[in-house]
């Protein structure tokens, strides 16, 4: 199994901590934050790879 990384944009980086900072208070940051990892999940799942975000 592959091992990949994924690299934000700057904004992108810039909401990524934005919403785990929120998740625990949100729950609509939380939802979002964990959509995201689902679809990394299932991108790592059809391309047979391991992702660290």
């Amino acid at each position: 199994m592959k091992l990949v990384r994924i690299k934000f944009s700057p904004e992108a980086e810039e909401v990524y901590k934005y919403l785990n900072e929120q998740a625990p208070k949100s729950k609509i940051e939380r939802s979002i934050l964990t959509a995201i990892h689902k679809k990394s999940e299932f991108i790592a799942n059809v391309l047979s790879i391991r992702i660290f975000l």
